[in-house]
């Protein structure tokens, strides 16, 4: 009897074996046509854009980084008015000494009415699925859309909403966001993008594959770059908070810097810069936050309600209109 036993687990234990050779060889295989298509992906924008191909090959590395902001500091020029303000309340000295020191600053709050405009705005906006302009879809037609597909939409998100909502082209015009970006950044900015995007709820998380921006990462978009990020619903931990490393904009590993993989592992983030720099960020419809996208960060997975959020991006460089290589 025992040794039916035996040889039964022995079946078993081979089958297993087997199953997970077949599983680790697809996931192997669909590694290397994510490779592969990454890899066109940089070779056709590094033709297309030397100067961006530069860039993003040497901006992770820290001390060319600070060079080559060093290098192209100089006074801006222009006069922000801070009273014409949306911001009555917002210390830009405070906010620009946060983002020096910690790579983010807290508690920017939109006014109601700018926060309403932008809500009505969504309803009727045409957002593409995980950034892809062949997946089009409007809210009340997500569902159908899906689908058609026959896929899980994981997010959505809507390019330059500013050309048909007002609010958020005053949002982009602001002269206190504008102000902290010229301090921060040390030159004249430039105004690069806005986008709305949402993430949806998963319920079933193990057998959807979470792409890059739910791990930690830190992002190449220029040698230095800032966005504004404002919470258009309640977000607590359960409706995907946005997740920051304090201070990584500056004190990156080397081994981080060199590597050509930039997502990493939550345990091997928390090893090295601490449970404490870890700020997962909640609040209110409304609340805002300002981050040097260079520091470790990441999306979350809401688990019940969505998460509908708008960027505003500025940066030191005008790169054109490429692609944003994950």
């Amino acid at each position: 009897m025992q040794l039916k036993q035996n040889s039964t687990f022995a079946v078993n234990d081979r089958l297993e074996n087997a199953k997970q050779k077949i599983f680790d060889s697809i996931l192997y295989q669909k590694f290397l046509i994510k490779f592969k298509k990454k890899f066109l992906l940089m070779l056709f924008q590094s033709i297309k854009n030397p100067r961006w191909a530069l860039m993003f090959y040497l901006s992770r590395i820290h001390v060319i980084r600070s060079l080559v902001i060093f290098l192209n500091k100089h006074p801006c020029q222009q006069v922000y008015l801070e009273e014409e303000s949306l911001f009555k309340d917002l210390d830009v000295d405070e906010a620009v000494e946060s983002l020096k020191n910690d790579s983010l600053y807290l508690g920017i709050y939109l006014p109601q009415p700018i926060l309403q405009e932008i809500l009505d705005f969504s309803n009727s906006a045409i957002y593409h699925s995980d950034s892809d302009p062949r997946l089009p879809f409007r809210l009340h037609e997500k569902k159908q859309v899906e689908q058609k597909y026959k896929q899980n939409f994981v997010s959505g998100q809507n390019f330059a909403p500013a050309s048909q909502c007002p609010a958020i082209k005053k949002l982009e015009n602001d002269p206190k966001l504008w102000k902290i970006a010229a301090k921060y950044l040390e030159t004249t900015p430039v105004f690069s993008e806005s986008r709305l995007r949402w993430t949806f709820a998963v319920k079933d998380k193990i057998s959807k594959p979470l792409k890059g921006v739910f791990n930690f990462h830190y992002d190449l978009e220029d040698y230095r770059f800032i966005k504004f990020m404002f919470y258009l619903f309640d977000v607590n931990t359960a409706s995907g908070p946005h997740v920051c490393v304090k201070g990584s904009h500056k004190k990156k590993k080397l081994q981080h810097q060199l590597s050509f993989i930039r997502r990493r592992k939550d345990q091997e983030i928390i090893d090295y810069y601490g449970q404490e720099k870890i700020e997962t960020i909640c609040g209110k419809a409304g609340f805002g936050f300002v981050e040097d996208f260079y520091c470790f960060h990441k999306a979350t997975i809401p688990d019940s309600q969505e998460r509908l959020i708008l960027e505003i991006k500025f940066s030191m460089n005008d790169y054109g209109k490429g692609i944003t290589i994950r």
